[in-house]
């Protein structure tokens, strides 16, 4: 028997790995290079990323406006 541990097909990625696949994209690496260097497939990197932009693109929706203070009756 095989002293590693066997990787399971759906082993899920630690924050820490994203943290250092997003930050080797902002320094410009493609997806094959960043998956080579956490150890991913870069289909999965990819997907990490475009994730992670679709949470940003919703965090920033509709805040173009200020938040309002008031109700709609204070403001009556």
């Amino acid at each position: 028997m095989s002293l590693r541990k066997q990787r399971s097909a759906f082993d899920q990625v630690s924050e820490f790995a994203r943290g250092r696949i997003v930050a080797y994209q902002n320094c410009g690496l493609s997806f094959r290079d960043i998956g080579s260097r956490v150890g991913q497939n870069q289909t999965t990197v990819m997907r990490i990323c475009d994730r992670r932009m679709q949470e940003y693109t919703m965090d920033r929706r509709g805040r173009s406006h200020p938040s309002q203070c008031t109700t709609s009756r204070e403001n009556r």
